[in-house]
């Protein structure tokens, strides 16, 4: 074995998964198992997708105001 690589043309891997332990209620990890039975994952893949959805889906706190300044006003004119 070498003892120095040249990891200079390296790609960089986006799939790249974090190991991380952490702890979660009983019926938050029964509902996990049952979402990913139903769409076809196991509920590591599936937790990952619903946060991965959450997070992009996430409005700022202007955009938030602004929906609900526009909601208001629409049931005001009604």
């Amino acid at each position: 074995m070498k003892k120095k690589y040249d990891l200079s043309k390296a790609k960089k891997r986006k799939d790249l998964k974090v190991q991380k332990s952490f702890r979660m209620d009983p019926d938050v990890l029964l509902w996990l198992e049952e979402q990913g039975e139903k769409n076809g994952m196991g509920y590591q893949t599936f937790l990952n997708w619903y946060l991965k959805r959450q997070m992009n889906e996430e409005k700022t706190l202007s955009e938030r105001l602004e929906s609900l300044e526009a909601e208001v006003f629409k049931k005001k004119r009604a």
